[in-house]
């Protein structure tokens, strides 16, 4: 009996010195001072050489009117003289844009844009196909898609005005 007596004062200390006698709130306030693994820092890739052929020079100081393409199943051809904005309303158009434009946006699904060039272009629908040939000042355009299943694609100049040729309006 002397024997278990003290093993069983050892197994009660270390039962109760294993137990965590922290409240619920004070295990969460602890928690928040330990440190989590901060996840490695993964390199930026870096964008490809702009062509100094595919450049444009821009005065962006320039800003012309706002040129509206309002319909559906179009197939029109618009300038950007004046840095302009241009915006495509409708369905199923072909639009083949010339010069540079500030921006391109497009509200409406499986429209078909051939532009020169452009700073920036906002697409609010899907299934849109937008090409475009050169770079304003040398920057890559910036692409704003609220929808997905757009495609934005860089196209070589000489192929820009062969490939207008091949859309074709299926209904």
């Amino acid at each position: 009996m002397r024997i278990l007596y003290p093993l069983f004062i050892v197994f009660m200390i270390a039962i109760a010195v294993s137990c965590d006698l922290r409240s619920g709130i004070a295990k969460q306030n602890m928690e928040k001072y330990v440190s989590t693994p901060t996840p490695p820092i993964s390199p930026t890739p870096t964008p490809e050489a702009v062509d100094p052929a595919d450049i444009v020079s821009v005065d962006t100081s320039v800003q012309g009117d706002m040129i509206s393409i309002n319909g559906y199943e179009l197939n029109q051809t618009k300038d950007c003289t004046k840095f302009n904005r241009l915006m495509i309303n409708g369905d199923d158009n072909v639009v083949t844009i010339k010069g540079v434009c500030r921006q391109i946006m497009i509200n409406g699904d499986r429209n078909k844009v051939t532009a020169d060039a452009a700073t920036e272009f906002v697409l609010n629908g899907s299934e849109n196909i937008v090409r475009y040939s050169r770079f304003p000042n040398g920057n890559r355009p910036t692409v704003i898609e609220n929808r997905p299943g757009n495609v934005i694609e860089k196209a070589a100049a000489e192929a820009m005005t062969t490939n207008q040729k091949q859309y074709k309006i299926v209904k």
